[in-house]
């Protein structure tokens, strides 16, 4: 039997209930969807959010789906054919609180409103190491400002990565963007047992293929907890938008959210 290529993935996506891939184009002219009615529209259960932010293969918002049965998850990522795997186990496990959205993560606040989302996930980011600008790089100030005004009060960003360098810049941003550094840790697996909380414990354990393959290459896996600080004022949230995603568009069309 063949392997499944893109196109083969992105038609099974069209086909799973819980995946969501509106027009791109269309977000970015000022469109927003399902804005503040994830849990209405989309769960069976009023509940935060729980976002996985470029989730890959998504095996890990899956795993948070699982363990978690009274939160909603979504696992972002702006190509379908990536997440097709993680869909497609939340498919057929019947995860009624697992849903995967294709988008780009500089126009999160067009798809989450304030106060909708409990914590956020980033696993494995790019590094993005040469990024001075903050424009590319996840836990740069101008995301760690977005994610904020999407947080509810104490709301957290989980950070898991391989490279020691995206966890400095990570503790360094941090607090220049108005969030308080909970915990971090340089070596995640070497760590003694009761450094974290039990269900913390569980889920830093869980080990993506390409994390079990960076392991045996003898890369130490760091983490990092960022708490929502200090009120956003609108100049900062502002100017974090005009970084990330340009002079606000002209051209806003209509755009109706597809049934599902």
């Amino acid at each position: 039997m063949r392997s499944r290529t893109k196109r083969d993935r992105w038609r099974e996506n069209q086909d799973m209930e819980r995946v969501h891939e509106p027009d791109l184009a269309e977000i970015a002219a000022g469109t927003k969807y399902l804005c503040g009615e994830w849990c209405e529209r989309v769960f069976v259960q009023r509940a935060p959010l729980t976002l996985e932010l470029g989730c890959g293969q998504g095996m890990f918002a899956v795993e948070l789906a699982r363990r978690f049965p009274s939160t909603n998850v979504v696992g972002v990522d702006l190509k379908g054919h990536r997440f097709w795997r993680g869909a497609k186990a939340a498919h057929v496990g019947e995860l009624l609180n697992g849903a995967f959205l294709r988008a780009r993560i500089q126009w999160l606040d067009h798809f989450f409103a304030p106060g909708e989302v409990g914590e956020v996930w980033l696993t494995f980011s790019d590094p993005q190491n040469s990024d001075k600008r903050g424009t590319k790089r996840l836990t740069s100030p101008h995301y760690l400002r977005l994610y904020q005004s999407m947080l509810t009060e104490g709301g957290l960003v989980h950070v898991k990565t391989d490279s020691p360098e995206f966890f400095e810049n990570t503790l360094r941003d941090g607090p220049l963007a108005g969030m308080v550094v909970e915990d971090s840790c340089a070596d995640v697996h070497g760590a003694a047992p009761g450094r974290f909380a039990p269900e913390l414990t569980e889920l830093l354990a869980f080990k993506t293929a390409y994390e079990e393959r960076w392991i045996q290459e003898g890369r130490s896996i760091h983490y990092v907890r960022l708490r929502r600080g200090v009120e956003l004022g609108a100049a900062q949230l502002a100017e974090a938008k005009r970084m990330l995603q340009g002079p606000p568009g002209t051209s806003r069309p209509t755009f109706t959210t597809p049934a599902r």
